[in-house]
């Protein structure tokens, strides 16, 4: 078990906002904090800059789109909870391969064989590999709402040369969508067992032992069989689905990146945000 755990940090909205700012990182997936201002909720309640943003409110943020952990973070009601993770915490469950769980919180990270803390130095770098490097161009534009003031910037890249998802279109036929899902012994995540000929599963082009990563846009990643299933049937007759074969899911994890519809096309973007109101004149 590590000493290293994420955090669970508690905010009360103050008269200026929670007083942090939250920003995506180039080459880096997820949502980062990039600066939390003095005397304010998020000071107050431990958040530091750099924490990456593992759930908001109980729910995993991790393979969600800024525009999404923003939509969360406004629709609380009450105390905002996050559960961060600080750069070494964050390093630690990619080198294992592991999806930070609400109970590492309080239970430590279980480390597999047995490793502890010290052998990290065989980590990887945080640099992004040569052949995941992106390229693009920065675009910057500013927006005011009232009582918030919103400071946004975005870039798009494309990445090189590389294996993407997929993104899959069903519509539920007579007997069906036609794809069996399972999980997979010592690997993470839900994947198609099977695809019946001639079914809705296969003319989208869904294949056998795809890894599902999003389902209508949102992020399967790390949740459970029943869960999974749950937000397929939540989409009536009708369900996307992003999927990853072997191949692109290596491919994206040497990135350190999680697959998005955004790369279906080659496309990302990433954005900051920052969590304070203006005040009244």
């Amino acid at each position: 078990m590590s000493n290293l755990r994420p955090r669970l940090c508690l905010l009360e909205k103050g008269s200026s906002g929670y007083g942090f700012h939250l920003h995506g990182e180039k080459g880096k997936t997820g949502q980062f904090i990039r600066l939390v201002e003095s005397d304010t909720p998020a000071s107050a309640a431990g958040l530091r800059a750099g924490d990456r943003l593992m759930f908001v409110n109980g729910e995993s943020v991790e393979g969600e789109s800024h525009q999404q952990v923003v939509a969360r973070i406004r629709a609380t009601t009450g105390a905002l909870e996050l559960i961060v993770a600080d750069a070494e915490t964050a390093d630690l469950l990619e080198k294992h391969n592991l999806q930070c769980r609400k109970e590492f919180v309080t239970e430590g990270i279980p480390l597999p064989g047995g490793d502890s803390d010290s052998d990290r130095g065989d980590a990887q770098s945080n640099g992004t590999p040569s052949e995941c490097t992106p390229a693009g161009r920065e675009n910057g534009d500013a927006s005011s709402e009232r009582l918030e003031r919103l400071s946004l910037s975005s870039s798009t890249k494309e990445e090189r040369s590389g294996p993407r998802p997929r993104l899959c279109q069903l519509k539920k036929g007579s007997s069906g969508y036609g794809f069996n899902l399972h999980s997979e012994k010592n690997k993470p995540g839900q994947f198609i067992r099977a695809v019946d000929e001639d079914s809705p599963a296969q003319r989208a082009g869904l294949k056998p032992h795809d890894k599902i990563c999003q389902v209508n846009g949102m992020s399967v990643i790390g949740l459970q069989h029943s869960d999974v299933v749950a937000a397929i049937k939540a989409g009536g007759d009708e369900t996307r689905l992003l999927v990853v074969d072997a191949e692109t899911e290596e491919f994206f994890k040497r990135c350190n990146v999680l697959p998005t519809e955004d790369h279906v096309t080659g496309n990302t973007h990433t954005h900051t945000h920052t969590y304070t109101n203006t005040p009244n004149n």
